[in-house]
């Protein structure tokens, strides 16, 4: 019986950059959501505090920012699961970033996934350093 050598084909690395990339859409939304929150405490105290309309607004533009961060980053990381899992793609740089990524967002609302990646790359460790090999055969 012989397994599948690791991939690195191209769909693989460009699904994996895209879903690393993909990363980025939280800090894009964390950004978003503290301009926001900044906005409604600035309604907030005002003098005219019977204007609910500026607040309400401020408050969604919040969500807003809030919603399409976690949603984006939810996509990549579903591309990453697809790269490394579906695809087997294997480099040494997806290593260091299922190591590294894994070990943030354990700390976040995304912890099965944080917790996965870190486990999987130190599964995988000898797949991701050396991609060019095949498996040892069974």
């Amino acid at each position: 019986m012989n397994p599948t050598p690791p991939s690195t084909s191209i769909s693989g690395a460009f699904i994996a950059r895209l879903g690393a990339w993909l990363q980025l859409a939280q800090l894009v939304g964390f950004v978003g959501t503290v301009t926001g929150m900044r906005k409604a405490f600035k309604a907030l105290g005002s003098p005219s505090q019977g204007d609910t309309a500026e607040l309400s607004r401020a408050i969604g533009d919040v969500l807003a920012a809030s919603f399409t961060g976690i949603a984006l980053s939810l996509v990549g990381i579903l591309l990453i699961l697809i790269a490394i899992t579906v695809c087997r793609y294997r480099a040494v740089w997806m290593y260091w970033f299922l190591c590294i990524y894994g070990t943030l967002i354990f700390f976040s609302y995304f912890m099965p996934f944080g917790l996965f990646f870190f486990i999987y790359a130190l599964l995988k460790k000898e797949e991701f350093l050396r991609p060019n090999q095949s498996l040892p055969e069974l």
